[in-house]
């Protein structure tokens, strides 16, 4: 399954190569690659190998962390990780050059004009074939999640859908964009692939489309100020009809090394120690959050950088016995491979002081050292734990990429948001009832959630528990009406912070893009 997308995204790398100093593996022309839905799709796999740069330090992914109450990057012992952009992140004093938010829009953007261009180059040749409106209805789909992304985090957004588009492009409201991603998803649907097998993995079918539907629908509300909760719930309900996806018997089993498997998975970004191995199309979540005391425990040779860790109040927000809870954190007393607990031994030129506890504790002092000058201590933090670290000695001092494929979405945030759209249309007795709820919190180590506690406050903390690290608490927060609320180093917030500064040099290069207010 994971092999076969691999290939496709490999391929398509290689085919897209326009450097005429690299070495030619091979001779086939442009045209040859609109013969049959293989190499069609070999031809438009760079639409998904942008992707791929979600995993990386300063992307999409991690911007929306370092914007929510999970997770934060204080500096270390080294001095490191002092960097102003995390800060601006965390405290949403962002200015309109920060580094993650450039990226983030050009992830964004970058990913439409690879859309643009491949749908021009197909719907430009004439001559069918089998699966050639599957592939088509794909890339209208990619595109379509990366205006989503778009429109989440800037509101008001350049828009052009067409390669042949002149001139600047124009900014459309989030409104417009919104009503555009609607018309798409129900345009294409039917044309994607219906049912979930391996030569659809990491490919946009039809599951894929309505989870995208539903996330859509169920911020109708905050976006464009119409609520559509009822659509919301059609479109998680045809998902879950579909009967192509199932809850994990384990939480962990749906961020495993190898989780290529996972029935949870609907829309993936897979991963590679040896095919996705580039600065900047990585999964490389031990790099970030990891230290070197830790190497010995996961059998890890690489390079460490000791930054990402958990916010204390999160972390301290679980139910006692919630088994996510150490599923997600690494936290306590760590050991090494043969069994024996690990110590931090710090040393200066004259001493050496062994610190007994090499124990990640939550500890509120943290508060203060964030962006101070003193650095967090050595134990200081639970560490990102989430998915499953290699063990086997294959991550060497070399290797910047995690095996494991990143599920964007995740069977579970299609049952958790089809339960919130029945409570907020004041049906909590039937979203308490639905089983597959009540499995999520069982198999968390928890007793389901009755009709009467069923609000929308304790709703958003299982979502929290669920889905977190996963990306969607920046969304998830603005929604549930938290994200202006202080926590931890955030002061309380500004309405305006609720979207993102467009960057200073994408305007420049746009005299048709303002700014949003606050900026």
């Amino acid at each position: 399954m994971k092999k076969l997308a691999l290939f496709i995204l490999a391929a398509g790398l290689t085919f897209s190569c326009t450097n005429l100093e690299e070495e030619v593996y091979s001779s086939i022309s442009k045209d040859a690659f609109f013969a049959n839905e293989n190499l069609l799709s070999i031809y438009s796999a760079r639409a998904y190998t942008t992707l791929q740069a979600w995993g990386s330090e300063q992307s999409m992914w991690t911007m929306n962390l370092q914007l929510g109450n999970e997770v934060t990057v204080p500096m270390n012992t080294a001095g490191e990780w002092k960097q102003a952009r995390y800060a601006q992140l965390q405290t949403h004093d962002v200015l309109n050059n920060n580094e993650l938010i450039e990226r983030s829009w050009e992830y964004c953007f970058n990913g439409i004009a690879a859309c643009n261009d491949i749908l021009y180059e197909i719907e430009s040749r004439s001559g069918t074939f089998d699966g050639k409106d599957r592939v088509i209805a794909e890339m209208h789909l990619i595109r379509a999640f990366y205006y989503f992304l778009a429109i989440d985090c800037w509101g008001d957004v350049p828009f052009s859908i067409s390669k042949e588009d002149k001139g600047y492009p124009e900014q459309k409201s989030r409104a417009y964009v919104f009503d555009f991603i609607e018309s798409e998803i129900l345009t294409y649907r039917d044309a994607l692939a219906d049912e979930n097998t391996p030569i659809y993995y990491g490919r946009c079918t039809q599951g894929m489309a309505n989870t995208l539907l539903a996330k859509l629908y169920l911020n109708s509300k905050e976006w464009t100020g119409k609520e559509r909760w009822a659509d919301a719930e059609v479109a998680c309900k045809a998902v879950m009809d579909s009967h192509q996806y199932s809850l994990c018997p384990k939480y962990e089993d749906s961020f495993a090394v190898h989780n290529e498997g996972s029935p949870e998975a609907i829309f993936a970004i897979p991963y590679s120690t040896v095919y996705t191995e580039s600065d900047h199309n990585s999964f490389i979540l031990f790099v970030l959050t990891l230290d070197g005391y830790l190497g010995p425990t996961y059998n890890i040779n690489s390079s460490l950088w000791d930054g990402f860790v958990g916010q204390p109040d999160f972390l301290a927000s679980y139910e006692a016995g919630d088994k996510r809870r150490p599923a997600t954190w690494i936290y306590g007393q760590q050991y090494d491979k043969a069994g024996q607990p690990l110590h931090v031994v710090k040393k200066d030129s004259k001493t050496e002081e062994v610190i007994d506890e090499f124990d990640y504790i939550i500890d509120e002092t943290m508060e203060g050292l964030v962006y101070g000058n003193t650095g967090r201590k050595p134990t200081q933090g639970a560490r990102l734990g989430k998915w499953e670290y290699q063990t086997d000695g294959l991550i060497e001092s070399d290797q910047t990429s995690m095996e494991n494929d990143f599920h964007v979405f995740r069977y579970a945030d299609v049952i958790l948001m089809y339960v919130e759209a029945l409570v907020r249309q004041n049906r909590a007795a039937e979203a308490a009832a639905v089983p597959e709820f009540q499995q999520i919190r069982t198999r968390a180590g928890l007793t389901p959630i009755s009709a009467g506690n069923l609000t929308i406050d304790n709703l958003y903390l299982e979502r929290s528990h669920e889905l977190a690290i996963e990306g969607w608490v920046r969304q998830d927060l603005i929604r549930f009406g938290k994200f202006l609320d202080p926590w931890w180093a955030k002061p309380a917030g500004q309405n305006y912070m609720k979207l993102l500064p467009i960057p200073n040099a994408k305007r420049a290069s746009n005299p048709n893009l303002g700014q949003n207010e606050g900026y």
